[in-house]
């Protein structure tokens, strides 16, 4: 369906009260100001979801019948394993806190199992309350707080032999994350986090339903998933990529000013063109979250590392207009001289402050190993 805007007099009007002027300036950012659009935009993230909702449909009834058969199976102390007081999903589980506070694990368990029962009725068929529990309550089923009382004696028989259960966790809360955002109609291209990218949280999808059940295979179609497919026969760029260009001036001068500070040593500017909740990954691993972490890291590599040049080759700036990957050489001293070549995907706030970034690594050196020799009889080397 193609809404026509143009019958309107004043369409910001009208979509601001449809969507709300901040969901809406998301895609309008992204279209450059274009209604239509925008509009085609917004309507194509929700056929995005529904692909992907239909896949995360069917690995949520397979992850509750695998856990609830178990159960059923292992769970003899006391009945019905979502009915027990005292089986591992009721009964009090307290566990501390990062803060140190004490927190009852089971507590949230407890009252969706509660909302699950039919209104006072305690003698609800257990497949029913099965089917009434959220994604949520069996996605926090194999978390940490659970590990020994779940985990350990019942729910790690689910899965095929040596599956991590924190791994599998991160996984399995990362589907969750997802669903939860297609609910509540939120925006899934370009996430702020690569690891929900639609792509490929359909991929773990896929995966572990094919743990769970093995036949599942025909969730591929020729090797695709049903959010690979909806891409390549719906691809974003037709409806965006007029709309992808150069970095603004304001974010160039901020990246150029911020590679600067390393070849000056001068970072008495650096809190204005950061974020204060700012997350930084460099290209070999380590993460800094929030100025305080930042400046101590750059205190420290300012002692050991001086830097000789770190030169900018490119900039492109994403659809969503906040996102600007960079391309540069990287030179510098430490115990001996060394020069890399990477990229960096730098995010802007609403405010123009830099709030990730993102950075990878790549050896300056280039060779050509399928390159063949010039003249007669000559060989790949």
């Amino acid at each position: 369906m193609t809404l026509d805007i143009e019958k309107s007099a004043a369409p910001l009007m009208w979509m601001e009260r449809w969507l709300s002027e901040p969901r809406l300036r998301r895609y309008l950012d992204v279209c450059q100001g274009d209604f239509a659009r925008a509009l085609e935009l917004y309507e194509w993230n929700l056929d995005l979801g529904a692909a992907l909702m239909k896949d995360i449909a069917y690995f949520e009834v397979a992850l509750r019948n695998a856990y609830d058969r178990m159960m059923r199976e292992r769970y003899v102390e006391g009945g019905n394993w979502l009915l027990d007081d005292q089986s591992p999903v009721n009964r009090e589980l307290p566990r501390k806190t990062r803060s140190g506070s004490v927190r009852d694990a089971n507590a949230l368990n407890r009252k969706a199992i509660k909302d699950a029962l039919t209104p006072g009725r305690r003698e609800a068929a257990p497949g029913s309350v099965v089917a009434h529990l959220p994604f949520g309550f069996w996605a926090h089923l194999s978390d940490r707080a659970h590990e020994r009382v779940l985990w350990i004696p019942y729910l790690q028989r689910v899965w095929p032999r040596g599956t991590n259960r924190a791994e599998l966790d991160a996984r399995i809360r990362l589907i969750n994350e997802c669903r939860n955002r297609i609910a509540h109609h939120e925006r899934l291209f370009q996430p702020s986090k690569a690891e929900l990218e639609p792509v490929a949280v359909d991929r773990i999808i896929v995966d572990l339903l094919y743990q769970l059940v093995p036949e599942g295979s025909w969730l591929l179609s020729d090797g695709e998933t049903r959010v690979e497919r909806f891409l390549r026969e719906h691809p974003l760029d037709a409806i965006i990529s007029s709309n992808c260009s150069k970095a603004t001036s304001a974010q160039e001068r901020a990246i150029q000013d911020y590679f600067a500070m390393w070849v000056t040593r001068d970072f008495s500017r650096f809190d204005e063109l950061f974020s204060p909740c700012c997350r930084y990954e460099e290209c070999y691993g380590p993460i800094y979250e929030g100025t305080e972490e930042l400046h101590r890291w750059i205190e420290h590599m300012l002692a050991i590392q001086h830097v000789m040049a770190w030169d900018i080759h490119d900039m492109v700036l994403a659809a969503d207009g906040r996102s600007v990957t960079v391309a540069w050489t990287f030179v510098a001293t430490e115990r001996e001289s060394y020069t890399f070549d990477g990229c960096s995907v730098i995010h802007f706030d609403e405010q123009g402050r830099i709030d990730s970034i993102r950075e990878f690594e790549a050896k300056h050196e280039r060779c050509f190993p399928q390159r063949r020799k010039e003249g007669p009889g000559s060989e790949l080397r």
